[in-house]
């Protein structure tokens, strides 16, 4: 029973550590248009607010709602700190988050390592063109996050769980 249980949590140190590994690795090193926005609406909003005008549209002073305000002024400060490296940087964590966090949801809920570890190179494969510096890599963190809270606190019952699945929206819309 014990080098059964020794096996386990080598594979799951293995499973880590190469989610690890695929998860640096599907993130492109190039920059997309988007970034370069983001970057400069979070040093607008840190500047002047948020004011709910467009300052990047032909026309100034157009209506606009900033959908990832947090996420921009985030963006804007690690890109003070580290430039576009910084930024790089900042998309390998979430990426190596989200995969992460995907296999530790799959663990809990399937109780297999093996299917678990193959959902989560299975979903990191099929998402790795929507891995970029984008405010939706922290919204694909926050879903995992959500359906983990929800099967939680289905099968505990504790509050903590509904605590977690008032606040996830409340990010996400932030």
């Amino acid at each position: 029973m014990k080098e059964e249980k020794i096996l386990n949590i080598r594979f799951i140190i293995m499973a880590i550590v190469c989610i690890c590994f695929v998860s640096i690795a599907i993130v492109p090193k190039a920059l997309q248009n988007d970034t370069f926005y983001t970057i400069k609406l979070g040093e607008l909003i840190l500047e002047n607010g948020i004011d709910m005008q467009e300052h990047f549209a032909w026309h100034e002073g157009l209506p606009y709602t900033y959908p990832h305000w947090l996420y921009d002024v985030a963006t804007y400060l690690v890109y003070q700190v580290g430039g576009y490296n910084g930024i790089y940087i900042a998309t390998i964590i979430l990426a190596v988050a989200l995969g992460l966090i995907i296999y530790l949801t799959n663990l809990k809920l399937t109780k297999n390592n093996i299917i678990s570890f193959l959902i989560t190179i299975g979903a990191l494969y099929l998402i790795k063109d929507f891995i970029a510096a984008r405010a939706q890599l922290v919204t694909f963190i926050l879903f995992i996050l959500t359906v983990y809270g929800i099967e939680m606190f289905l099968e505990t019952k504790k509050k903590r769980y509904i605590a977690l699945l008032i606040i996830i929206p409340i990010l996400i819309a932030n």
